[in-house]
């Protein structure tokens, strides 16, 4: 999967768990960081992202290396009054969303979300999504069109249903 779908549905997630009455610039950096999370697993660093996929896309060791960053943000008290636990669950969820979206692509074997337990893959092919080379090449833009097509609706149908919350909410006070 290339980066727009990562991105597309860390903002998803993100916008589900948004919280009211935050400055632009607060919410600017927030949906940088979703997005950031739902890319972790492909970050160029050492010994991860492709050099190593079994290893960065291991639902075991995403689901430790981000508990342990839910750790790290709550035990800090200049930040923990900044992140409710609906915005700290939603970024994990963010987080793990990246093994769920790249077990959709066909053209690789799968994703090794089971390692070191398994060397089984997790691969859930949909025909329309396509493992494409990174350069800038037709396909390329072909498959971003595609992702942004299929995960785009996700963000607005998140945008949507924290809309109908609102009103609800509003509706419910005492008048």
């Amino acid at each position: 999967m290339t980066t727009v779908g990562h991105i597309l549905m860390g903002t998803a997630i993100g916008v589900l768990c948004l919280p009211e009455r935050k400055s632009s610039r607060w919410k600017a950096a927030y949906f940088f960081v979703f997005a950031l999370l739902a890319n972790i697993p492909d970050l160029p660093f050492p010994n991860w992202g492709h050099d190593r996929y079994n290893i960065s896309h291991s639902l075991l060791v995403n689901l430790l290396l981000s508990l342990a960053v839910v750790f790290l943000l709550s035990w800090r008290r200049d930040v923990r009054g900044q992140l409710s636990g609906k915005i700290l669950v939603g970024g994990v969820a963010a987080w793990l969303s990246h093994l769920l979206l790249d077990s959709l692509y066909g053209n690789r074997v799968g994703v090794a979300i089971f390692w070191p337990f398994s060397d089984a893959y997790l691969s859930l092919p949909i025909s329309w999504f396509h493992v494409v080379n990174p350069r800038a090449t037709a396909a390329l833009f072909q498959e971003f069109a595609v992702e942004f097509a299929c995960y785009f609706p996700l963000v607005l149908l998140a945008a949507g249903l924290r809309r109908i919350g609102r009103v609800q909410v509003v509706a419910q006070k005492p008048g």
